[in-house]
């Protein structure tokens, strides 16, 4: 987190947070307030490399700039959900490839524009965690954040596991078919190129699909009359199922929570997911898979708590 600025001073009323959720298709931000309640809320499309922080600060200046004096006055920090590796000490992008950033600080430059505290977590880590939380904080579970990218945060005994190297669960450059699409970060197959958002949309673009579909819930739509979207999903759900059932083997989590723009699938995703994970899973024991009710929230939520814990006045 930075330095500088340092929080405000405590002002009438509960400490609001300016959140961002940086995505590999839109960045998004809110002004969040007690009880997960957004006050106001926008979103940009992602651009790649250094314009991507100008854009985070034009659209937190834009969102504080419509509050009222006092509402302004309560937003305490700033918490940003970013993509790839961060140092979050720093508040430093070691490296985001889909973002093509290499250690790139995020925290500094904001603070300054912004002239609030800024926190900086990695996007899934931050995601997660609003869910695990949402869900009862279980002690034993896997939960995983299906966006663009597909990524996933182990609990055990109720921590969350980082790795040394704080990439643990970096779920979506997992190679489940080693023939398959290139993947971003250079290997091919990985779980992402079949279930993340862009890998979907990209594999059905290149099978001849329709050309107007632009999103996964119109190609979740399309599943029923459209060969190529189902084919797609179908792919989706192996790459899925033989993710977790790779984690499964290792870690045996109690239960599989499912967050994220995809998991909005419902039960188009959940009923085929459970039962491909059952049908591939040899001696590894299957556990129940849910949704997350935070859906594609959970990463601004995620982000809102980082700002409030991380200045104190928040959980």
């Amino acid at each position: 987190m930075s330095q500088a600025p340092q929080p405000r001073e405590s002002v009438a009323g509960p400490a609001l947070a300016l959140a961002f959720d940086v995505g590999g298709t839109s960045v998004r931000g809110a002004v969040v307030g007690a009880g997960d309640v957004a006050l106001a809320e926008s979103r940009v499309a992602t651009r790649t490399g250094p314009p991507v922080l100008d854009d985070i600060a034009q659209l937190g200046e834009e969102l504080l700039a419509g509050l009222s004096t006092m509402a302004r006055a309560q937003v305490a920090g700033v918490g940003v959900a970013f993509p790839g590796l961060v140092d979050t000490r720093t508040g430093t992008s070691l490296k985001a490839v889909n973002l093509r950033l290499v250690d790139t600080p995020v925290a500094a430059p904001l603070a300054e524009r912004l002239g609030l505290p800024v926190a900086v977590s990695h996007d899934t880590a931050a995601a997660a965690g609003a869910i695990w939380a949402d869900a009862g904080s279980p002690a034993s579970a896997l939960v995983a954040v299906l966006g663009t990218g597909v990524a996933a945060v182990t609990y055990v005994e109720g921590r969350p596991i980082v790795g040394a190297s704080g990439q643990a669960g970096e779920l979506g450059h997992l190679v489940v078919d080693p023939g398959g699409p290139l993947c971003t970060c250079g290997l091919r197959g990985c779980v992402e190129t079949r279930a993340g958002a862009r890998g979907m949309l990209e594999r059905y673009a290149t099978l001849g699909g329709d050309p107007a579909i632009t999103g996964v819930a119109e190609l979740v739509a399309r599943t029923d009359h459209d060969p190529l979207a189902a084919q797609v999903w179908s792919e989706a759900i192996t790459a899925l199922a033989d993710g977790f059932l790779a984690v499964g083997a290792l870690l045996a989590p109690g239960v599989i929570i499912l967050g994220g723009g995809v998991a909005e699938a419902g039960g188009h995703l959940l009923e085929p997911l459970r039962d491909r994970m059952s049908e591939r899973a040899g001696v590894t024991a299957v556990p129940p898979v849910r949704l997350s009710s935070l859906g594609a929230r959970a990463g601004l939520l995620g982000a809102a708590r980082l700002a409030l814990a991380s200045t104190g006045t928040g959980a």
